[in-house]
């Protein structure tokens, strides 16, 4: 039978103990955490949040983050698996929607980790490991991009140019890098010899990756740059409906900065260092705003977009398994 994506063989030896997934563990970890969080929510708070936003920017936040979930999904399916069946697509999206909101909950990320836990065999987990590693580089390389433009163009002043310059060309070098591994042979085979050389992991990789034709390289790019605008256009809809008269590229920035923060494993969905980033980058506004701003930054980017991606990816690897099952009867 199947548990968590993971196959188990019911003839296994009874005597045996069952050892807990380490992904298993990631995923009950990351659920605890949000069900926490959720019963400890300022609800007063967060209503005070709303009602001070206009409605409709409020409902393209929210609109945005969908667009953003659905661009992704796709983005890991073809990076994954890339099959035309309806089935292989939405077992991906499942995959990608659980990983997404453990991820969110998760210090640094780490839940985005347990897609690796429904792969099969040791194999295969370190090449769905070597995916996610390549899909945080493209993201993080946007980030780092956008937070260098915005210290050129946005911030100036609050660090020297050349610094600026330097951050803007390392998210460049991370983007690009990502994609190189992505799409080159000779990057991947070095990538396999230099994991299989290390000792202390006594590997003896052959990845065997679904190679990307052009169109379906160029479609992961597009992709990619959808669901990261995606983010930033979410954002700002929210301090539009705050009638933040900040730029475009000045409240990316500090969405930026604060989700670089919030990708070390040193807070749980950015709560404290957000703010502190948002106070220090949006001076020109009054700080009762800033925090207003920064509630429901946390209420629709990471609360809505979490709860959204865990029901839809509970629901979805639901009805992965019931296909699974119609297909071991046939």
């Amino acid at each position: 039978m199947k548990l968590m994506g993971k196959k188990i063989n019911s003839n296994a030896n009874p005597g045996k103990k069952c050892i807990l997934s380490p992904f298993l563990f990631i995923r009950l970890i990351g659920i605890a955490l949000f069900i926490f969080i959720l019963t400890n929510i300022n609800l007063e708070e967060l209503w005070d949040n709303i009602r001070k936003v206009e409605i409709g920017f409020l409902f393209y936040g929210i609109l945005f983050q969908l667009i953003l979930l659905l661009a992704k999904g796709m983005r890991w399916h073809l990076m994954n698996k890339g099959g035309r069946s309806t089935y292989s697509i939405i077992r991906s999206y499942g995959e990608f929607f659980e990983s997404y909101a453990i991820g969110v909950i998760t210090p640094g990320r780490l839940g985005e980790l347990v897609k690796a836990g429904h792969a099969e065999g040791k194999k295969s987990t370190i090449e769905t490991v070597f995916r996610i590693i390549i899909e945080r580089g493209i993201d993080i390389g946007f980030f780092v991009i956008v937070a260098g433009a915005a210290f050129l163009f946005a911030y100036t002043g609050l660090i020297p140019v050349i610094p600026a310059i330097i951050i803007l060309i390392a998210g460049s070098i991370i983007f690009i890098l990502s994609m190189v591994l992505m799409k080159s042979d000779a990057s991947l085979s070095f990538t396999q010899n230099l994991l299989n050389k290390l000792p202390f992991l006594k590997l003896d990789l052959k990845f065997s990756f679904r190679h990307l034709d052009n169109s379906n390289f160029l479609f992961v790019i597009i992709l990619s740059l959808i669901s990261n605008f995606s983010a930033f256009l979410s954002c700002y809809m929210l301090a539009l409906g705050l009638n933040f008269e900040l730029s475009l590229l000045f409240v990316s920035g500090g969405i930026a900065i604060a989700g670089l923060i919030n990708m070390l494993p040193i807070t749980i969905m950015g709560l404290g260092t957000r703010e502190a980033t948002f106070l220090l980058l949006f001076k020109p506004m009054a700080e009762p705003l800033i925090l207003a701003f920064s509630g429901l930054v946390f209420l629709v980017a990471q609360i809505s977009g979490g709860l959204i991606a865990l029901l839809l990816g509970q629901v979805f690897l639901i009805m992965t398994r019931h296909s699974e099952k119609r297909i071991r009867k046939k």
